[in-house]
């Protein structure tokens, strides 16, 4: 019989890694999601009611037209003022390169001017700084210390790095270029306002007004978690299967009677229940595991 974690010799953790990650929620918890968790098809993830003025997303995403333009609006706004810091940023960089270059360019002036004097001692300055180091080093052969104090400092930093004086100060994180337009809530890809396409949703009738439930536009099947396509030339939802069979051949909409091209088909998002069968029914967290 195997010795429990709490058993053995020189562990200073009591429990073992199932405990911990039973009663202190750490390394990897795994829970499954069941029917509660899934939003119906038709149902947008925005604002977690069925879609009464339905929009759809290149990316297969189906929206309430007001929640999604709502979003698109917010974060448009917070690119604007991202981009607004980044542009500071950048401008801040392009000054202290050109206050560098002009550094640069005025001791490379100065240099000309002391081999172009005849021999004359134009830099005060400079001459004492070559005297005070070359009497520096003549006292450093000797084993004197000549170093300043901020010298000295340093020294002490690199030898004394845990002292509450040398600890390194915080700098400006530095701003990364925003993106040019805000992405998708799920899909993650560009999204603009002239991407948004309407389409038309069949609410079941045998339900009432309020019904939750849609239909395909054509077979009149209920839409759960089979595979489901909208045409944005005309707004019709239909099954894939009802597309295949009555609408891809001519390219014509069954229902509007339309004509349409490839591009014009988005395979919307698939729902899910509380069958793996439907899709994904896991979701998982990790946390660090503190031994």
């Amino acid at each position: 019989m195997p010795t429990r974690k709490s058993k053995k010799h020189n562990n200073h953790h009591p429990m073992t890694s199932q405990e911990q990650s039973i009663h202190l929620s750490q390394g990897t918890l795994t829970t499954r999601l069941g029917k509660d968790s899934q939003l119906p098809f038709g149902t947008c993830p925005l604002s977690l009611q069925a879609a009464s003025d339905p929009v759809v997303t290149p990316g297969g995403g189906l929206y309430e037209r007001e929640a999604i333009v709502s979003y698109l609006v917010r974060e448009n706004e917070k690119l604007a003022e991202w981009r607004g810091r980044w542009e500071a940023q950048q401008a801040g960089r392009v000054r202290e390169h050109l206050d560098e270059v002009g550094k640069t360019e005025g001791e490379k002036v100065e240099a000309f001017r002391a081999t172009n004097s005849g021999g004359v001692i134009t830099d005060v300055e400079g001459a004492v700084r070559e005297h005070r180091a070359k009497r520096d080093g003549e006292f450093s052969a000797q084993g004197f210390n000549v170093k300043d104090r901020g010298e000295n400092l340093k020294d002490l930093k690199r030898s004394s790095f845990w002292l509450s004086d040398f600890a390194p100060e915080a700098t400006a994180d530095r701003v990364t270029e925003p993106p040019k337009r805000p992405n998708s809530p799920f899909s993650g890809r560009a999204l603009r306002l002239k991407d948004l396409k309407s389409v038309s949703l069949v609410r079941d009738s045998d339900e009432g007004a309020s019904s939750r439930s849609f239909l395909c536009a054509v077979s009149r099947k209920r839409l759960t978690t089979q595979e489901v396509v909208a045409i944005t030339r005309t707004g019709s939802v239909m099954l894939a299967s009802s597309y295949e069979e009555f609408a891809r051949g001519d390219m014509v909409d069954p229902v509007k009677g339309g004509k349409f091209k490839e591009k014009d088909v988005v395979r919307l998002r698939k729902a899910a229940s509380g069958y793996s069968a439907s899709g994904k029914v896991e979701a998982k967290t990790y946390t660090a595991t503190m031994t």
